[in-house]
């Protein structure tokens, strides 16, 4: 096994009809259960990050790395068992952490996502043009370097982390590009300004789009509910 790189996964579950037909008090014992794993689990993992979603077709996320593939599908199951009948995996993205082509070796891997976590989370596949492979390395270089200098000297980009992971062969994207941010808006003004980036000429495909919104244990969403519900009454 190459110590030097990380699988890095994103789950994304969403519960059932069955689910939302649940008592307060069940939903609660459902997720105590779902969350009792989740905490083991996270004990085996590099690292380990937890997410309500917005999506349509996702409730949760489970961001994680491991040092071996095993660890990632280890995560999976032991979620989807834990959820039983109530939750299902609507999505997942597999990909590699490893030093950037373009970019001079930084933070040893295993250190790079342990940071203490910000309030969101992006995740963020896409996928380049077959000419995009085709054209010198250097050129490449030059081409990334501009989209880089775009984003790191954006004002709106201080605080903003970003990890760049690889799919190739793994997935049906090509990279995942992952991001920690504390303000949304701002990380939607700085990913508009980088659609005058050169490089944009040869990205074909960006979707789907993952943001969530972090949470420490699985009982803190059935917490945003009872509280919607007190505004309403």
């Amino acid at each position: 096994m190459d110590e030097s790189l990380l699988y890095v996964v994103v789950y994304s579950f969403k519960f059932s009809k069955s689910y939302w037909k649940l008592e307060e008090k069940e939903k609660r014992h459902v997720l105590q259960s779902a969350s009792l794993v989740f905490s083991d689990i996270r004990k085996k993992m590099n690292h380990l990050k937890l997410y309500t979603c917005s999506r349509h077709d996702a409730d949760i996320l489970f961001w994680g790395s491991a040092k071996g593939a095993e660890g990632v599908q280890l995560l999976k199951h032991s979620i989807q068992e834990s959820l039983g009948e109530f939750g299902h995996l609507s999505y997942s993205l597999i990909s590699i952490y490893e030093a950037s082509p373009y970019l001079h070796k930084g933070k040893q891997p295993e250190n790079v996502f342990g940071q203490d976590p910000l309030k969101h989370f992006v995740a963020y596949p896409m996928s380049k043009t077959p000419e995009w492979y085709l054209i010198p390395y250097d050129e490449r270089k030059k081409i990334m370097e501009e989209h880089i200098r775009m984003a790191t000297t954006n004002p709106e980009n201080e605080g903003i982390r970003s990890f760049t992971t690889y799919s190739f062969g793994l997935g049906d994207q090509e990279f995942v590009v992952m991001y920690e941010v504390d303000d949304l808006i701002k990380w939607s003004h700085v990913t508009g300004k980088l659609r005058e980036a050169t490089a944009r000429k040869w990205i074909i495909k960006e979707e789907p789009i993952f943001v969530g919104n972090y949470i420490d244990s699985l009982i803190e969403s059935t917490l945003f509910e009872m509280r919607d519900r007190k505004v309403v009454s």
